[in-house]
């Protein structure tokens, strides 16, 4: 059945190619459709690797004493989609949002509503290379995940995340990667990759997210690879 999911988001990135092209609008209304599809169809395989990543914010403190006196944390997430991240904040939260594709809006916003805990300072239109409307040194956590493989530039984007944390901060990632280098599930994400950026908004299925991580500059990289059961080119 996965197999089959994948080629069937090809064939219809490959049916609606030329629209896909011209309208960018269009890209993010299939986009959010497909991520839906593979939220239902993978959700279980992602579960674990997340709720690995978003227990390490309960031990953050915040720097400000505001905050850290009630237990808060301020948290920015780059490319939140429909909020998928917010079921395993079990602590307050002062969250921003920034994302561009305003198609995850309304479903982003049903989802923040079952969670208390989490409150909503600003959603910031815009890329996470470009984030000139969020102030330096602000956030005690940046959250990402599924964000690196469908930017245009990654290193950018970690830049920009280094200069919104407070000193101390910690960037919390959840990343696929590409397969080693030379072997058949890379040789089919190179193939796959020109087609599924243009369906995925962007997603580069080749990409090294991981060694871009370990170089963006960050004073500590605590990084664990886990293998979960999907098709080969979406995942190692």
């Amino acid at each position: 059945l996965d197999d089959v999911v994948v080629a069937f988001i090809c064939g219809v990135g490959l049916l609606l190619l030329p629209i896909l092209i011209a309208c960018p609008r269009a890209r993010q209304w299939l986009f959010v459709r497909v991520l839906v599809l593979a939220g239902w169809l993978w959700r279980d395989c992602f579960e674990d690797v997340r709720r690995d990543t978003m227990t390490a914010l309960d031990d953050v403190e915040s720097r400000d004493p505001e905050l850290r006196a009630d237990g808060a944390v301020r948290l920015l997430e780059v490319g939140a989609g429909y909020g998928a991240n917010f079921t395993l904040m079990r602590r307050k939260v002062k969250y921003w949002n920034v994302d561009p594709n305003t198609e995850f809006q309304s479903a982003f916003l049903d989802t923040l509503k079952k969670y208390p805990k989490v409150e909503m300072e600003r959603w910031v239109p815009g890329y996470g290379e470009d984030m000139h409307q969020v102030p330096d040194d602000h956030f005690d956590v940046v959250l990402i995940t599924h964000l690196l493989c469908s930017v245009n530039c990654p290193e950018k984007v970690l830049q920009e995340c280094r200069r919104v944390l407070v000193k101390g901060g910690r960037l919390l990632f959840m990343e696929h990667v590409a397969q080693p280098k030379g072997s058949l599930g890379r040789l089919l994400q190179s193939l796959l990759t020109p087609v599924w950026r243009i369906v995925c908004c962007g997603c580069c299925l080749n990409r090294d997210s991981g060694d871009i991580i370990r170089s963006a500059g960050f004073s500590e990289v605590h990084m664990k690879e886990t293998r979960v059961e999907m098709p080969i080119i979406l995942t190692r």
